[in-house]
């Protein structure tokens, strides 16, 4: 790697959510209830903020005293093209084919005249090379290029040869991704970088749209397959391993809009806990959740890793414009003692933009108490794609190991590579 790599690695990744630890990081739970105040955060600002549960107090979601959310304006998103663009094409009958791009064809829209670019993208099956990815591959080339022996050594961990060929096919697949400077250029598109399989879910994916919208009633603005379709991984699980999720206690760190946690509810827990901390996220949260009813869910505006403190995200504000958030940080361990949590933790599941390795430390106690079903999405960065298995397998042997691409759509190549670890 050159200085120059070297140097934009290490500016991409100051980029990224960054912690503020307090003097109750080098703190040991066990001495957490000594000064609660302090240890949490430094600050009232902190605790208040961890007790807020989003202005709604220690209040039950059931008891109907969620505020009703301010407007929000709507915003499709542009890129990449999500399912439900897809899925609402098709099943108007403007386009069965998942890749078709003229949405406003026999809908009464004036048809507008195509570049010369945007012809040749449509010829060719072309897209641009989403930023992140860019920055995703940089990453790691660079772990792999520190670290030549990874792949060596998580292979044998994994339980099955569909676990090591997405491995693989992951790595490839970043392979085709320029560098950041260059994110901009063209890429042939992904067609031929898509596997039969992956297709094949898209298309049954479509086909399902309509049994989602209801789950959701109707409500819910992303409709995403990890979710729905793969339901974090737990689709691929034996029954027997999915029975032992009821009655449990269900962890979701990365709430993001609500779906995550109207899924999971489908497999009985006793009690869930949901955190978000983006302030963009929290008015589709709290609507979509009050609108599933989800009478044994309860959400906090905290960032879950492995320290206490604050973060600095990246978020938007209520017109879309990007800004920053500040939220408090926890450990779902000092979570559970905080708030005396009791009862067998049977899910731990995370997409938290390259935090997942530190969700799994700071959860290690409830880990190696309970054995709980851990699915977390691997793909944002290399040290969560290749080092938690290894730290996962050293608090339990009996771990088993699956990883799959939960993600079905053909524009996106490279995302929701999902870990699955499972006592069976």
């Amino acid at each position: 790697m050159t200085d120059e790599e070297q140097a934009a690695l290490n500016a991409e990744k100051q980029a990224e959510t960054t912690v503020t630890e307090t003097g109750a990081a080098e703190t040991d739970a066990n001495n957490f209830g000594e000064d609660s105040a302090d240890n949490f955060g430094g600050e009232a600002e902190a605790a208040s903020g961890f007790e807020d549960n989003f202005g709604l107090g220690d209040q039950q979601l059931s008891a109907g005293t969620i505020p009703s959310p301010p407007p929000v304006p709507k915003k499709e998103p542009v890129t990449p093209v999500t399912p439900r663009s897809h899925a609402a094409e098709s099943l108007s009958g403007v386009a069965s084919d998942p890749v078709a791009t003229n949405a406003g064809a026999g809908q009464g829209k004036p048809e507008q005249k195509k570049t010369r670019e945007e012809e040749l993208f449509e010829r060719f099956q072309l897209m641009r090379v989403p930023g992140k990815f860019c920055v995703y591959a940089m990453w790691f080339r660079g772990y792999l290029f520190q670290h030549p022996d990874a792949l060596k050594k998580l292979e044998p961990m994994l339980c099955d040869d569909a676990s090591v060929q997405t491995v693989r096919l992951g790595i490839n697949r970043l392979g085709a991704f320029p560098s950041p400077e260059f994110r901009n250029v063209s890429f042939y598109y992904p067609m031929g970088m898509t596997t039969e399989a992956e297709r094949k879910d898209w298309q049954e994916h479509l086909k399902r749209f309509p049994e989602y919208a209801k789950l959701m009633n109707g409500n819910y603005p992303y409709f995403d397959p990890p979710q729905f379709y793969y339901r974090h991984g737990a689709v691929f699980l034996d029954k027997a391993v999915t029975d032992r999720l009821e009655g449990g206690i269900f962890y979701q760190c990365g709430a993001f809009c609500g779906a995550s946690a109207i899924v999971m509810n489908q497999y009985k827990p006793a009690k869930m806990y949901a955190f978000e901390p983006a302030e963009a996220n929290k008015v589709f949260l709290q609507r979509n959740v009050a609108r599933a009813g989800l009478k044994n869910l309860e959400m906090y505006n905290l960032c879950i890793g492995d320290k206490m403190g604050k973060v600095t995200l990246q978020d938007h504000d209520r017109e879309g414009n990007p800004c920053k958030t500040e939220a408090p940080a926890a450990t779902l361990d000092i979570f559970e003692q905080k708030k005396s949590v009791t009862g067998r933790v049977a899910w731990i599941q995370a997409d938290v933009n390259g935090m997942g390795l530190r969700v799994v430390r700071g959860a290690e106690k409830m880990i190696k108490r309970d054995k709980p079903l851990i699915t977390v999405a691997i793909y944002h960065n290399p040290e969560e794609f290749f080092e938690i298995v290894p730290l996962l397998h050293e608090w339990g042997p009996e771990y088993k190991f699956m990883v799959r691409r939960c993600q079905c759509n053909p524009r996106i190549t490279y995302s929701k590579i999902t870990l699955i670890a499972y006592v069976p």
